[in-house]
């Protein structure tokens, strides 16, 4: 049984099980704390501080795209990654995912969790922290605090993102063009960025305008659930041309 671990509303932890659930692979996900999971890692023998890890038939893997190479060689059918010339093409689109897209994603829901009070708590569906999801909502005026300090993002940041962002989108749609995702058989890159643009949705300041995509309808095909949701409460001057 894999074991991987979470925090609440990761795109790259749910990008990993989704890859679990596309493989057959049987899991156990456990979540812990947002923010706090970075001291809470390195005690649990894992040299990340960085979610998602998991421990793969005793041994520990950090980052989704660690994880998805470990995935193939544990179960080479359906691979993750193809053979042949498509190959070098998936993995320069799932590095991009992971070193670019997912910051410019994750950068402005940390800011909106800091200014949507209401936010955290819609994040909590189907999380497994051992605990009833009605008890977590019940902790969160003691938690919101401690983890509001550990994500808050500068305005200057968010808004440098979200600009980001909207080329991002662009190239999602590009690559779904040229055939490198999106195709009948689903490989790492997909996974990695169908649950970025999946929490874009989340918001509701930029959901109309992804949907309106080709990168939202991906999205939400290869993601179709994906729990939480942020009130519109981006500046305006920020998300004046978001896709």
């Amino acid at each position: 049984m894999i074991r991987l671990i979470g925090v609440p509303g990761s795109h790259p932890a749910r990008a990993v099980e989704l890859m679990l659930r596309h493989k057959t692979l049987p899991y156990r996900r456990f979540d812990l704390p947002n923010g706090l999971h970075r001291a809470l890692l390195p005690l649990l023998g894992y040299g990340s501080r960085t979610v998602p890890v998991a421990r793969i038939h005793g041994r520990r893997v950090a980052g989704s795209v660690s994880i998805a190479r470990t995935l193939d060689v544990l179960r080479p059918s359906p691979p993750l990654l193809p053979d042949g010339d498509r190959r070098a093409a998936v993995e320069r689109a799932e590095a991009w995912a992971d070193l670019a897209l997912q910051e410019d994603v994750r950068a402005p829901a940390r800011w909106a969790v800091v200014h949507d009070p209401d936010a955290m708590a819609t994040f909590l569906d189907g999380v497994h922290m051992g605990l009833p999801p009605a008890v977590l909502r019940g902790s969160l005026p003691l938690l919101r605090p401690v983890v509001g300090l550990t994500m808050r993002v500068p305005d200057a940041e968010a808004r440098a993102r979200l600009g980001a962002l909207a080329r991002d989108f662009d190239e999602v749609d590009r690559l779904l063009a040229d055939g490198v995702i999106g195709g009948l058989e689903p490989n790492a890159a997909d996974f990695q960025i169908a649950t970025s643009v999946r929490l874009a949705l989340c918001f509701d300041d930029l959901r109309e305008r992804v949907d309106a995509r080709p990168a939202g309808a991906f999205a939400r095909r290869l993601c179709p659930d994906y729990p939480g949701r942020f009130r519109a409460v981006l500046p305006p001057a920020w998300v004046g041309a978001p896709a």
